[in-house]
């Protein structure tokens, strides 16, 4: 127990100025941190919206063992990319027919040509990609044709068409997922055989197991698309591809293949040498737009 009576009056005095100066320093500095957290929060609100995923792209575009490069890529204008999205697609012409690298310039010309596309009309934009199937059809009657994917990413959301055995691939926490089915004969006998119970191995050793169902240059084909976008996340990567890719580097093996800590460019560049180290004998073409998604102010 202390006796404040043996204080000096002076001593009391100074004691309770130092109490007040305390009192003022802790209120001043609750209302510091108070008025910090909330700048913060009206700051981190003020610019939530201006925080959007935007497309870091890149691309390679190579010859394989055939004479001609018949893959052709369509990447849309980058500036247009807030307002219209952004819009990647390969084309692949068919092996074993006439003009597929003709066709599949075609194919991306054309869908330079019908940009920009509405984000939110799936079903309007799969018909554009119906028209040039069929005007491909009027054409070449079946002699030629090519595969198609195409992706269009807004903000965070995607939208993917495809015909054909092309590839559309979504790589997330450190996995990789093919979006699109292929439209080719061993998809067919596979369910089939599925639906009556039987091995679905046998599938694997017919012949016809590669050949297409449908394709562009196919008249009214059947485009598979996306009937409600998907939500895209930040360091998702997308690669849109010919089969060239899979053929060398298997799905199940490409984010072996893949630093996530680089950029698309150092993405593209990892997947074109693990192709090309590879050193297969009957490499096909192999083509590839990659897309991964970043966190920006903008």
């Amino acid at each position: 127990m202390y006796d404040f009576s043996l204080l000096s009056r002076e001593t009391i005095q100074a004691i309770i100025f130092a109490l007040f100066l305390f009192i003022i320093a802790f209120v001043s500095f609750v209302i510091i941190v108070l008025y910090t957290l909330f700048k913060y929060t009206v700051y981190t609100n003020k610019h939530k919206e201006k925080t959007k995923l935007i497309c870091d792209v890149a691309y390679f575009h190579e010859r394989g063992k055939r004479d001609k490069q018949e893959d052709s890529i369509y990447v849309s204008p980058m500036d247009k990319m807030e307002t219209t999205g952004f819009v990647a697609a390969c084309s692949d012409g068919m092996g074993g027919l006439l003009n597929g690298e003709v066709v599949s310039k075609y194919v991306t010309d054309s869908l330079r040509e019908h940009f920009p596309y509405q984000f939110d009309a799936q079903t309007a934009n799969a018909r554009i990609i119906t028209g040039i199937s069929d005007k491909v059809y009027e054409e070449y009657h079946l002699g030629a044709g090519a595969t198609l994917v195409m992706v269009h990413i807004l903000d965070d959301y995607m939208n993917f068409y495809s015909l054909g055995d092309s590839n559309i691939i979504l790589i997330r926490n450190n996995r990789a997922t093919l979006l699109n089915y292929k439209q080719n004969y061993i998809t067919l006998m596979i369910r089939k055989l599925a639906e009556g119970g039987l091995e679905t191995t046998e599938a694997y050793r017919d012949n016809r197991a590669k050949g297409l169902i449908d394709f562009v240059g196919n008249l009214k084909c059947n485009v598979l698309m996306t009937n409600r976008p998907l939500r895209l996340f930040e360091n998702d990567i997308v690669i849109v591809s010919s089969d060239g890719v899979t053929d060398s580097i298997p799905l199940n093996r490409i984010v072996n293949h893949i630093h996530f800590d680089q950029n698309a460019d150092g993405i593209a560049r990892t997947l074109k040498y693990g192709i090309q180290t590879r050193k297969n004998p009957r490499q096909d073409n192999y083509s590839a737009i990659v897309i991964k998604m970043r966190r920006s102010f903008v």
